[in-house]
């Protein structure tokens, strides 16, 4: 097996799921070679081959120039599959996120090898240059699904930069041109049905390539893990402090409940701008990033974690997380997670970017009676054990591969 992924370590959800794949394939037996940009391997024994990160903008014009090149078509990275190839003749390759680092030169040379490929589908970079389907100015913004790439242009849709914008808009269409996502990969493993729903409103074809795969956890969750949330029936948030990920307005509403604590774990490009802004409010407190054991002991001590996402967020391992701690979850009713948090079962919704409807769910939540919440916390550890534990997720995946060999087969023949 070929795992394959743009970061080594852990920067976000997909790099955790790169992570515990290739544990879980390895723990089965497989051998498992990867592919990825970083400095070293996050298992010292893996068959490992690391590139280093792209920089994009560097003092030196012409690396700078050559890191755009890589942008859109890593060579590096196409000797490296090479290598690779020759080395370990994989019988299937699994891509994550490889756009941006690895870039689309992993697809035609896999191609060129003959090598059934599966893509887990974390986002939406088929539909969208900046993969989200959000922008800062607009919020959800379907635009450029239908594929009309001027609008990430126009609306400077990738941090508002001009430069960066035309770049993504430039690999999105060399991409279409010259390695379609639907000609190069045999099987999407779609980790949400909103995912694939979305998916095939603007690519029919890829409803005949796709199946749905959840997300998973590491270990099944054991009820004698728990710890008591605590008294002061806490709130916190695990991630990204960026806009798409609505900690603004969460941080706006409990600025407004000074009674009731709110811990943000995580930092990201809105970090400095939040702990500024809300210096003044003792019941807001931001953690930073933390060590999993660390992570692990707050979310079990929180009377519920928040999920307010703003943009349409598939499967958040956050949330599952979550749940196998036994940490019901109140989180935005946006994109896949009203497949995972169901009201009065595992958690509460409410409607996305609306300070109001958070309100009043925050407010359900604060005067929910301790035997409900664990009745919710019961309902959370059962969905994980049914739908996203390590040996269930295990045999999706084999089905997955399955299916991929077998459309490679037909596709070879055709």
């Amino acid at each position: 097996m070929l795992q394959l992924n743009n970061f080594e370590a852990i920067g976000g959800g997909s790099d955790r799921v790169y992570q515990l794949t290739t544990r879980l394939l390895r723990s089965k037996g497989h051998q498992v070679a990867t592919l990825a940009c970083g400095d070293e391997p996050f298992d010292k024994d893996k068959q490992s081959h690391l590139l280093p990160r792209n920089g994009y903008i560097e003092r030196n014009p012409l690396a700078t120039l050559r890191n755009i090149r890589d942008f859109v078509y890593r060579p590096a990275a196409a000797a490296m599959i090479d290598e690779i190839v020759e080395t370990h003749r994989p019988e299937v390759a699994h891509l994550h996120i490889f756009y941006g680092q690895l870039s689309s030169s992993v697809l035609q040379r896999l191609r060129h090898h003959r090598v059934p490929c599966v893509m887990t589908v974390h986002e939406y970079r088929m539909l969208c240059p900046v993969s989200t389907l959000f922008t800062e100015r607009e919020g959800v913004c379907e635009k450029c699904a239908g594929g009309q790439l001027r609008h990430v242009v126009l609306n400077r849709c990738n941090r508002g930069s001009l430069a960066a914008s035309m770049l993504s808009a430039l690999e999105c269409s060399v991409r279409d041109r010259r390695f379609n996502y639907l000609e190069h990969v045999d099987h999407f493993l779609m980790v949400s049905h909103f995912c694939r729903d979305k998916h095939i409103q603007y690519l029919p074809a890829i409803a005949d390539k796709s199946s749905v795969l959840y997300n998973f956890v590491a270990a099944e969750p054991e009820r004698s893990d728990f710890e008591q949330p605590g008294a002061d029936r806490r709130y916190l948030y695990c991630g990204r402090l960026s806009r798409e990920k609505g900690v603004s307005l969460l941080c706006d509403s409990f600025a407004q409940r000074p009674t009731e604590t709110l811990l943000l774990a995580g930092d990201g490009p809105l970090g400095d701008e939040l702990r500024a802004r809300y210096a003044d409010c003792p019941n807001i407190r931001f953690l930073g990033k933390l060590g999993a054991a660390e992570l692990a002991s707050q979310i079990r001590q929180a009377w519920f974690t928040i999920a307010p996402s703003e943009w349409y967020e598939n499967n958040p391992m956050a949330i599952l997380e979550s749940f196998a701690l036994g940490t019901p979850v109140l989180a935005a009713d946006i994109g896949g997670i009203p497949e995972l948090v169901i009201p009065g079962e595992t958690g509460l919704l409410f409607a996305p970017s609306d300070p109001a409807s958070l309100a009043r769910s925050l407010d359900t939540a604060s005067l929910m009676p301790p035997e409900e919440r664990a009745r919710l916390s019961a309902r959370a550890v059962q969905m994980i054990a049914a739908h996203h534990g390590p040996e269930h997720h295990y045999q999706l995946l084999m089905a997955g591969y399955a299916k991929a060999i077998e459309q490679h087969n037909q596709g070879s023949r055709a």
